[in-house]
């Protein structure tokens, strides 16, 4: 009763991670109009600073979606079938090491300095928490100021 207890609480918190991440699409989504008519209208041999903004914050939040939601499901899968909780962890670490390797690619490509900012800090507080003893954890609320950021950045 207690693992199905720890699961649960588990999957509630993911639930609610990825409705954070969710939330700030259905936001983003409306925007793309204005990005893509200036993009269309305004060809350009330097950047469009907008465009590659908004391709950069779907990446990351694509990246965040795919690991928090996949960290979700391991949660749901183990209370049909448990895994010890050293298999558990090392999915949790996974999932992270993973999120923070996409996240440093979509950095690398953002023409705004903020917004490269914002998706390298992200990237950097997963590298920390990597490093400490709540690695293998997936409740993770140290990451909320660094995904607000993230979301102010993206203009959600």
């Amino acid at each position: 009763m207690n693992n199905h207890a720890r699961v649960v609480r588990t999957v509630l918190t993911l639930v609610v991670a990825a409705g954070v991440v969710a939330g700030c699409q259905q936001t983003e989504e409306k925007k793309p109009a204005a990005a893509a008519s200036s993009a269309s209208t305004a060809p350009s041999p330097t950047v469009d600073v907008a465009a590659n903004s908004k391709q950069v914050c779907d990446a990351a939040l694509a990246v965040s979606k795919e690991h928090f939601v996949g960290m979700a499901d391991d949660a749901i899968a183990a209370i049909d079938k448990p895994v010890s909780a050293k298999e558990a962890g090392a999915k949790v670490r996974a999932h992270y090491t993973e999120m923070a390797e996409g996240l440093r690619k979509e950095a690398a490509r953002a023409a705004d300095p903020q917004l490269r900012a914002a998706v390298e800090n992200l990237a950097g507080a997963i590298e920390k928490r990597l490093t400490g003893p709540d690695a293998t954890k997936v409740e993770a609320p140290d990451l909320d100021p660094t995904l607000k950021a993230l979301d102010t950045a993206c203009g959600r």
